[in-house]
Protein backbone atom coordinates (compact mmCIF):
# COMPACT_ATOMS: atom_id res chain seq x y z
CA UNK A 1 0.00 0.00 0.00
CA UNK A 2 1.48 3.05 -1.17
CA UNK A 3 2.73 5.18 1.83
CA UNK A 4 0.69 8.29 1.81
CA UNK A 5 1.56 10.01 4.81
CA UNK A 6 5.31 10.28 3.95
CA UNK A 7 4.18 11.51 0.76
CA UNK A 8 2.46 14.17 2.24
CA UNK A 9 5.13 15.20 4.26
CA UNK A 10 7.38 15.37 1.63
CA UNK A 11 4.95 17.76 -0.51
CA UNK A 12 4.10 20.22 2.78
CA UNK A 13 8.27 20.56 3.60
CA UNK A 14 8.30 23.66 1.16
CA UNK A 15 5.07 25.67 2.13
CA UNK A 16 5.29 28.95 3.94
CA UNK A 17 4.31 27.99 7.54
CA UNK A 18 0.76 29.79 7.46
CA UNK A 19 0.07 28.37 4.56
CA UNK A 20 1.65 24.38 5.75
CA UNK A 21 -0.30 25.11 9.12
CA UNK A 22 -3.88 25.89 7.77
CA UNK A 23 -3.40 22.52 5.77
CA UNK A 24 -2.60 20.48 8.67
CA UNK A 25 -5.65 22.00 10.71
CA UNK A 26 -8.00 21.94 8.03
CA UNK A 27 -7.23 18.19 7.03
CA UNK A 28 -6.30 16.71 10.78
CA UNK A 29 -2.90 15.82 9.71
CA UNK A 30 -1.10 15.99 12.54
CA UNK A 31 -3.12 13.59 15.14
CA UNK A 32 -6.03 15.28 15.53
CA UNK A 33 -9.83 15.53 14.03
CA UNK A 34 -9.63 17.99 10.83
CA UNK A 35 -10.67 21.87 11.57
CA UNK A 36 -13.71 24.22 10.48
CA UNK A 37 -12.15 27.49 9.12
CA UNK A 38 -14.17 29.30 12.28
CA UNK A 39 -12.40 27.01 14.46
CA UNK A 40 -8.83 27.65 13.01
CA UNK A 41 -9.49 31.38 12.13
CA UNK A 42 -10.53 31.43 16.25
CA UNK A 43 -7.10 30.10 16.79
CA UNK A 44 -4.67 31.74 14.43
CA UNK A 45 -7.28 34.79 15.55
CA UNK A 46 -8.01 35.81 11.29
CA UNK A 47 -11.46 35.72 9.93
CA UNK A 48 -12.92 32.40 8.23
CA UNK A 49 -12.93 33.87 4.82
CA UNK A 50 -8.75 34.77 5.44
CA UNK A 51 -8.61 30.64 6.27
CA UNK A 52 -10.28 29.46 3.32
CA UNK A 53 -7.94 32.09 1.10
CA UNK A 54 -4.77 30.39 2.92
CA UNK A 55 -6.29 27.22 2.36
CA UNK A 56 -6.80 27.97 -1.49
CA UNK A 57 -3.63 29.38 -2.14
CA UNK A 58 -1.77 26.45 -0.31
CA UNK A 59 -3.42 23.40 -2.63
CA UNK A 60 -2.82 25.36 -5.68
CA UNK A 61 0.73 25.97 -4.53
CA UNK A 62 1.18 21.99 -4.25
CA UNK A 63 -0.76 21.70 -7.38
CA UNK A 64 1.69 23.78 -9.56
CA UNK A 65 4.98 23.10 -7.21
CA UNK A 66 4.39 19.22 -6.51
CA UNK A 67 2.84 17.72 -9.55
CA UNK A 68 5.35 15.16 -9.89
CA UNK A 69 5.77 14.38 -6.43
CA UNK A 70 1.60 13.69 -7.00
CA UNK A 71 1.70 11.23 -9.74
CA UNK A 72 1.88 8.52 -7.57
CA UNK A 73 -1.08 9.32 -5.36
CA UNK A 74 -2.89 10.40 -7.92
CA UNK A 75 -2.61 7.17 -9.88
CA UNK A 76 -3.02 4.69 -7.02
CA UNK A 77 -6.31 6.43 -6.15
CA UNK A 78 -7.33 6.49 -9.69
CA UNK A 79 -6.55 2.83 -10.18
CA UNK A 80 -8.91 2.26 -6.56
CA UNK A 81 -11.88 4.45 -8.06
CA UNK A 82 -11.82 2.59 -11.88
CA UNK A 83 -12.08 -0.82 -10.07
CA UNK A 84 -14.95 0.37 -8.57
CA UNK A 85 -16.74 1.56 -11.16
CA UNK A 86 -14.88 4.92 -11.07
CA UNK A 87 -16.73 6.26 -8.22
CA UNK A 88 -16.70 5.30 -4.01
CA UNK A 89 -18.57 6.30 -1.17
CA UNK A 90 -16.08 8.63 0.62
CA UNK A 91 -15.96 6.79 4.11
CA UNK A 92 -15.58 3.54 2.66
CA UNK A 93 -12.61 5.04 -0.28
CA UNK A 94 -10.75 6.57 2.68
CA UNK A 95 -10.83 3.49 4.91
CA UNK A 96 -9.62 1.22 2.16
CA UNK A 97 -7.03 3.46 0.89
CA UNK A 98 -6.01 5.42 4.32
CA UNK A 99 -6.93 2.73 7.03
CA UNK A 100 -7.28 3.84 10.19
CA UNK A 101 -4.46 6.32 10.81
CA UNK A 102 -3.82 8.12 7.31
CA UNK A 103 -7.52 8.79 5.94
CA UNK A 104 -6.81 12.51 6.23
CA UNK A 105 -3.43 12.38 4.32
CA UNK A 106 -5.80 10.69 1.68
CA UNK A 107 -8.57 13.25 1.86
CA UNK A 108 -5.70 15.95 1.18
CA UNK A 109 -4.65 14.16 -2.21
CA UNK A 110 -8.19 13.61 -3.11
CA UNK A 111 -9.00 17.77 -2.62
CA UNK A 112 -5.85 18.12 -4.63
CA UNK A 113 -6.32 15.63 -7.94
CA UNK A 114 -8.29 18.14 -10.27
CA UNK A 115 -9.39 14.73 -11.66
CA UNK A 116 -11.25 13.43 -8.46
CA UNK A 117 -14.65 15.13 -7.68
CA UNK A 118 -16.64 14.96 -4.46
CA UNK A 119 -20.44 14.84 -5.05
CA UNK A 120 -21.78 15.58 -1.52
CA UNK A 121 -24.93 13.75 0.30
CA UNK A 122 -28.31 13.33 -1.37
CA UNK A 123 -31.73 12.01 -0.35
CA UNK A 124 -30.78 9.14 -2.20
CA UNK A 125 -27.31 8.84 -2.24
CA UNK A 126 -24.28 8.94 0.44
CA UNK A 127 -20.82 11.39 -0.22
CA UNK A 128 -18.94 9.89 -2.57
CA UNK A 129 -16.10 10.45 -5.13
CA UNK A 130 -15.98 10.23 -8.69
CA UNK A 131 -12.99 10.52 -11.63
CA UNK A 132 -16.47 11.54 -14.03
CA UNK A 133 -19.72 12.26 -13.50
CA UNK A 134 -20.43 10.51 -16.45
CA UNK A 135 -19.42 7.18 -14.16
CA UNK A 136 -22.05 8.62 -11.32
CA UNK A 137 -24.89 9.24 -13.65
CA UNK A 138 -24.74 5.30 -15.01
CA UNK A 139 -24.78 4.20 -11.38
CA UNK A 140 -28.05 6.00 -10.81
CA UNK A 141 -29.51 4.35 -13.94
CA UNK A 142 -28.36 0.71 -12.82
CA UNK A 143 -29.45 1.38 -8.96
CA UNK A 144 -32.59 2.71 -10.44
CA UNK A 145 -32.92 -0.16 -12.39
CA UNK A 146 -32.41 -2.86 -9.18
CA UNK A 147 -35.02 -0.79 -7.18
CA UNK A 148 -37.43 -1.29 -9.31
CA UNK A 149 -36.25 -4.92 -9.76
CA UNK A 150 -36.68 -5.35 -6.27
CA UNK A 151 -40.04 -3.48 -5.64
CA UNK A 152 -41.29 -6.27 -8.66
CA UNK A 153 -39.87 -9.38 -6.93
CA UNK A 154 -40.28 -8.19 -3.01
CA UNK A 155 -37.90 -10.29 -2.16
CA UNK A 156 -34.49 -10.49 -1.16
CA UNK A 157 -31.70 -11.03 -3.93
CA UNK A 158 -29.00 -13.68 -2.25
CA UNK A 159 -25.40 -12.91 -3.50
CA UNK A 160 -24.75 -15.17 -6.04
CA UNK A 161 -27.61 -14.35 -7.58
CA UNK A 162 -26.70 -10.64 -7.86
CA UNK A 163 -23.88 -11.25 -10.59
CA UNK A 164 -27.32 -12.09 -12.97
CA UNK A 165 -28.47 -8.69 -12.00
CA UNK A 166 -25.54 -6.16 -13.11
CA UNK A 167 -25.52 -5.54 -16.56
CA UNK A 168 -22.84 -6.98 -18.69
CA UNK A 169 -20.76 -3.83 -18.95
CA UNK A 170 -20.63 -3.64 -15.41
CA UNK A 171 -19.95 -6.62 -13.34
CA UNK A 172 -20.82 -8.08 -9.87
CA UNK A 173 -17.59 -5.64 -8.03
CA UNK A 174 -18.63 -2.64 -9.78
CA UNK A 175 -22.56 -3.77 -9.06
CA UNK A 176 -21.86 -3.48 -5.22
CA UNK A 177 -19.69 -0.28 -5.31
CA UNK A 178 -22.92 1.48 -6.96
CA UNK A 179 -24.92 -0.25 -4.20
CA UNK A 180 -22.58 1.42 -1.54
CA UNK A 181 -23.44 4.41 -2.71
CA UNK A 182 -27.19 4.02 -2.87
CA UNK A 183 -28.97 4.67 0.39
CA UNK A 184 -32.32 2.61 -0.66
CA UNK A 185 -30.65 -0.75 -1.54
CA UNK A 186 -28.43 -2.32 1.74
CA UNK A 187 -27.33 -5.49 2.57
CA UNK A 188 -29.03 -7.24 5.29
CA UNK A 189 -27.59 -8.97 8.00
CA UNK A 190 -27.69 -12.44 6.47
CA UNK A 191 -25.84 -10.90 3.80
CA UNK A 192 -28.76 -10.48 1.51
CA UNK A 193 -29.57 -7.62 -0.75
CA UNK A 194 -33.05 -5.16 -0.55
CA UNK A 195 -34.72 -2.39 -0.48
CA UNK A 196 -33.14 -0.06 2.90
CA UNK A 197 -36.92 0.08 4.02
CA UNK A 198 -37.68 -3.60 4.45
CA UNK A 199 -37.09 -4.73 8.25
CA UNK A 200 -35.73 -8.12 7.16
CA UNK A 201 -32.72 -5.23 5.42
CA UNK A 202 -32.56 -2.87 8.38
CA UNK A 203 -34.30 -4.04 11.33
CA UNK A 204 -35.30 -1.60 13.84
CA UNK A 205 -36.17 -2.81 17.23
CA UNK A 206 -37.50 -6.35 18.36
CA UNK A 207 -40.39 -6.48 15.91
CA UNK A 208 -38.08 -6.27 13.12
CA UNK A 209 -35.69 -8.59 14.68
CA UNK A 210 -38.06 -11.16 14.95
CA UNK A 211 -39.51 -10.42 11.51
CA UNK A 212 -35.59 -11.07 10.64
CA UNK A 213 -35.50 -14.66 12.14
CA UNK A 214 -38.76 -15.72 10.72
CA UNK A 215 -38.22 -14.64 7.37
CA UNK A 216 -34.42 -16.44 7.66
CA UNK A 217 -35.80 -19.29 8.95
CA UNK A 218 -39.19 -19.66 6.79
CA UNK A 219 -41.00 -21.85 9.07
CA UNK A 220 -42.77 -21.14 12.45
CA UNK A 221 -40.79 -20.90 15.87
CA UNK A 222 -41.35 -20.92 19.24
CA UNK A 223 -40.87 -17.49 20.89
CA UNK A 224 -38.01 -18.50 22.85
CA UNK A 225 -36.31 -19.96 20.05
CA UNK A 226 -36.79 -16.21 18.22
CA UNK A 227 -35.37 -14.61 21.26
CA UNK A 228 -32.20 -16.63 20.74
CA UNK A 229 -31.98 -15.96 17.32
CA UNK A 230 -32.21 -12.76 17.55
CA UNK A 231 -29.07 -13.04 20.61
CA UNK A 232 -27.22 -14.40 17.64
CA UNK A 233 -27.86 -11.66 14.84
CA UNK A 234 -24.62 -10.18 13.72
CA UNK A 235 -25.52 -6.67 15.00
CA UNK A 236 -27.40 -7.72 18.52
CA UNK A 237 -26.55 -5.47 20.97
CA UNK A 238 -26.72 -7.23 24.94
CA UNK A 239 -29.03 -9.32 26.53
CA UNK A 240 -32.80 -10.11 24.74
CA UNK A 241 -35.84 -10.91 27.24
CA UNK A 242 -37.99 -13.12 25.36
CA UNK A 243 -40.76 -11.59 27.54
CA UNK A 244 -40.15 -8.47 25.75
CA UNK A 245 -39.82 -10.35 22.40
CA UNK A 246 -43.09 -12.54 23.21
CA UNK A 247 -44.92 -9.39 23.90
CA UNK A 248 -43.62 -7.95 20.82
CA UNK A 249 -45.48 -10.90 18.93
CA UNK A 250 -48.49 -10.87 20.62
CA UNK A 251 -49.41 -6.97 19.57
CA UNK A 252 -48.14 -6.89 15.99
CA UNK A 253 -50.35 -7.96 13.23
CA UNK A 254 -47.01 -9.13 11.56
CA UNK A 255 -47.40 -12.72 13.56
CA UNK A 256 -49.72 -15.24 13.64
CA UNK A 257 -49.93 -17.42 17.24
CA UNK A 258 -50.46 -21.18 15.48
CA UNK A 259 -49.80 -22.97 18.67
CA UNK A 260 -48.60 -22.73 22.49
CA UNK A 261 -45.87 -20.38 21.97
CA UNK A 262 -45.52 -20.72 18.47
CA UNK A 263 -45.32 -17.68 15.66
CA UNK A 264 -45.99 -17.48 11.90
CA UNK A 265 -45.87 -15.01 9.55
CA UNK A 266 -48.87 -13.48 8.98
CA UNK A 267 -47.74 -13.35 5.12
CA UNK A 268 -47.27 -17.15 4.55
CA UNK A 269 -51.07 -17.55 4.68
CA UNK A 270 -51.41 -18.24 8.25
CA UNK A 271 -54.74 -15.99 9.77
CA UNK A 272 -55.23 -14.51 13.29
CA UNK A 273 -57.75 -16.15 15.84
CA UNK A 274 -58.70 -18.89 17.78
CA UNK A 275 -59.02 -22.76 16.59
CA UNK A 276 -62.71 -22.72 16.59
CA UNK A 277 -62.23 -19.49 14.37
CA UNK A 278 -60.03 -21.41 11.77
CA UNK A 279 -62.33 -23.91 11.60
CA UNK A 280 -65.40 -21.65 11.24
CA UNK A 281 -63.22 -19.83 8.41
CA UNK A 282 -62.74 -23.64 6.94
CA UNK A 283 -66.23 -24.20 6.71
CA UNK A 284 -67.36 -20.82 5.50
CA UNK A 285 -64.76 -20.62 2.58
CA UNK A 286 -65.82 -24.14 1.38
CA UNK A 287 -68.36 -24.93 -1.04
CA UNK A 288 -70.06 -27.90 0.62
CA UNK A 289 -69.91 -29.36 4.08
CA UNK A 290 -66.83 -31.00 5.42
CA UNK A 291 -65.79 -34.67 7.24
CA UNK A 292 -63.72 -34.49 10.13
CA UNK A 293 -60.54 -35.42 8.34
CA UNK A 294 -60.71 -32.98 5.73
CA UNK A 295 -61.39 -30.42 8.44
CA UNK A 296 -58.71 -31.75 10.39
CA UNK A 297 -56.10 -31.55 7.52
CA UNK A 298 -56.98 -27.88 6.76
CA UNK A 299 -57.00 -26.76 10.04
CA UNK A 300 -53.71 -28.47 10.50
CA UNK A 301 -52.03 -26.40 8.24
CA UNK A 302 -53.42 -23.39 9.90
CA UNK A 303 -52.21 -24.32 13.82
CA UNK A 304 -50.22 -26.76 15.27
CA UNK A 305 -52.75 -28.43 18.00
CA UNK A 306 -53.14 -31.40 18.49
CA UNK A 307 -55.91 -33.40 17.23
CA UNK A 308 -58.11 -33.63 19.92
CA UNK A 309 -57.93 -29.99 19.91
CA UNK A 310 -59.74 -29.70 16.59
CA UNK A 311 -62.41 -32.57 17.27
CA UNK A 312 -62.73 -30.66 21.04
CA UNK A 313 -63.83 -27.64 18.84
CA UNK A 314 -66.33 -29.01 16.48
CA UNK A 315 -68.19 -30.57 19.46
CA UNK A 316 -69.76 -26.82 19.54
CA UNK A 317 -73.25 -26.89 18.51
CA UNK A 318 -73.69 -23.36 19.22
CA UNK A 319 -70.85 -22.73 15.97
CA UNK A 320 -71.08 -26.43 13.98
CA UNK A 321 -73.62 -28.62 13.02
CA UNK A 322 -73.40 -32.26 11.62
CA UNK A 323 -75.36 -33.66 9.17
CA UNK A 324 -76.66 -37.27 8.72
CA UNK A 325 -73.68 -38.65 6.76
CA UNK A 326 -70.79 -36.92 9.05
CA UNK A 327 -70.08 -33.75 7.35
CA UNK A 328 -70.07 -30.79 9.21
CA UNK A 329 -71.31 -27.12 8.41
CA UNK A 330 -70.98 -23.66 9.98
CA UNK A 331 -73.76 -22.60 12.09
CA UNK A 332 -72.80 -19.47 12.35
CA UNK A 333 -72.00 -16.74 9.45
Amino acid sequence: MLDYQTICQEILQDLEPRKREVLEKRFGLIDEDPLTLQAIGDELRITRERVRQIENDALLWLKNKKSQTLDKPFKSISDHLESHGGLREETMLLQELGEDKFQNHVLLFLSLGDNFTRFKETDDFFTLWAVQEEKLNQAKKVIENLIKELEKRNDLIEPKELGKKAPSEVGEPVLISYIDISKNIFKSPFGYYGLAHWPEVRPRGLRDNAYLVLKKEDKPLHFRDITKLIGELPDSSGEVLSESVHNELIRNDNFVLIGRGIYALKEWGYNPGTVREVIADVLRTSKSPLTKDQILKKVLKQRDVKESTVFLNLQNKEYFSKDKKGRYSSVRT
